[in-house]
């Protein structure tokens, strides 16, 4: 590539070329470095979604109208769960892997009003995902979740087995296999 004298200084210093040289170098190698650091950043998410990121068929109905039977979520171990997040806990051998709502963490105290909503805290929780079909008789007096465990439920309230029925119970944090990041809804008929 030529350059141009256009704004060399009047003596065309052996100085000014090597800095010209330089900078053009510079400007393309960045660009390269800039490329090549891209593709690594893709390869390595690349790489993490496939050894972290894992799929799960949701299987029944307890968790309406949010996900229904067929529907698919990906979820994430090692990412830690709060309040309104769906999780995949292993239920043991009778319930196998499950998926709730947390409702409540360690220190919360909760309780389920008659009517089915909830209080987490004192505070009467906002569920705008729940389904408008009734939402269940169980009633459940204020408990404080201990260290160590979470308390779920089911966004379908009257089928859902959850932390209210004493077979489910709290659920320990080393039960818990991820956290839902993304759902695919089964757009194909019911049969």
């Amino acid at each position: 590539m030529r350059y141009s004298t256009r704004n060399a200084p009047d003596d065309a210093s052996s100085e000014y070329w090597a800095y010209e040289r330089a900078a053009h170098t510079r400007k393309g190698g960045s660009v390269a470095v800039a490329l090549l650091r891209g593709c690594v950043f893709v390869l390595l998410l690349t790489v993490l979604a496939l050894l972290y990121l894992r799929q799960y068929t949701v299987v029944g109905t307890s968790m309406a109208p949010t996900l229904f039977a067929g529907d698919r979520v990906f979820y994430m171990g090692f990412v830690e769960a709060t309040h309104g997040d769906l999780i995949l806990f292993d239920a043991g051998e009778t319930y196998g892997l499950v998926i709730k709502r947390v409702i409540g963490l360690p220190g919360d105290t909760v309780a389920v009003m008659q009517d089915g909503r909830v209080l987490r805290n004192g505070m009467l929780l906002e569920e705008t995902y729940l389904s408008i079909d009734p939402l269940g008789n169980s009633a459940m007096q204020a408990i404080t979740v201990e260290n160590g465990k979470i308390f779920v439920l089911g966004d379908r309230r009257a089928e859902s087995i959850d932390s209210r029925d004493v077979r489910v119970g709290q659920i320990p944090l080393s039960s818990v296999r991820g956290v839902v990041t993304r759902m695919l809804r089964d757009i194909a008929p019911a049969s």
